[in-house]
């Protein structure tokens, strides 16, 4: 039987415009590997809220925190892992973590994917940018949010008013999955190929220690043509990879 492992890797750097302004990064991402579980993150603080990187950041880790509170319920009460409870976990974390500041002040998009050891992989996506996986057949799924009304710079966020029905969810068998992909929209943005973007980026960046392909995403993202806006750009990477049991 071979043996199989989740590396990630993915970075963060700031748009033009923020670099321009001396202001500080709003996106973040952040991925955890643990003995039960593995999962990524990446969020986008709202341009307009003046705390929206504290958001960013606290978003991540009530991902990081809620995944851990799902596991422990499926070892205590052997219950499945449950959407909506995992959605309010996250809420709850992030409303804790941003205190005393406003919440508004640091509203947040929010987009993982985590293995908690139920078999499957969970993902969820409040707000914009892309979430997308590349399964073991090579077919390319994915997630954005679909804007409506026109209104093309307003997206969802984390909020204390937010429920289950704001978050775009589904799962698969981690078996199906070889990777999983996650952008904010300073990147999802301008891609034209989506499919060919995702697939393009995985087949240069599968081979490589973690380590040097997050330094590589940096370089990519540093040197990113940006014809239609200056945001931040962050990606994030969860890749599988299988070693022979020897």
């Amino acid at each position: 039987m071979g043996v199989t492992l989740w590396k990630s890797f993915g970075a963060s750097v700031r748009g033009p415009g923020h670099i321009a302004e001396g202001l500080p990064n709003q996106d973040a991402w952040m991925s955890f590997h643990y003995s039960w579980g593995n999962g990524i993150m990446v969020s986008d603080g709202v341009g307009s809220k003046p705390f929206s990187n504290f958001g960013s950041a606290a978003a991540c880790l009530a991902v990081d925190y809620a995944a851990l509170a799902c596991r422990s319920k499926v070892n205590t009460l052997n219950a499945k892992i449950n959407r909506n409870s995992l959605f309010e976990d996250i809420k709850a974390k992030w409303l804790s973590f941003i205190e005393p500041l406003e919440p508004r002040d640091c509203s947040a998009t929010c987009l993982f994917a985590v293995q908690i050891g139920d078999g499957l992989i969970h993902f969820g996506m409040l707000g914009d940018g892309l979430l997308a996986v590349i399964k073991g057949d090579g077919s390319v799924i994915s997630c954005s949010e679909i804007k409506i009304n026109g209104f093309s710079n307003i997206t969802t966020a984390l909020s204390p008013n937010i429920s289950s029905k704001d978050w775009q969810y589904f799962s698969l068998p981690e078996e199906e999955c070889l990777a999983v992909l996650l952008c904010t929209d300073g990147v999802a943005d301008d891609l034209d190929d989506m499919e060919g973007f995702v697939r393009g980026f995985f087949d240069g960046y599968r081979s490589l220690a973690a380590l040097s392909a997050s330094r590589n995403v940096r370089e990519m993202l540093e040197k990113w043509p940006t014809p239609k806006h200056s945001d931040d750009k962050t990606l994030a990477c969860l890749c599988r990879e299988e070693f022979a049991d020897v």
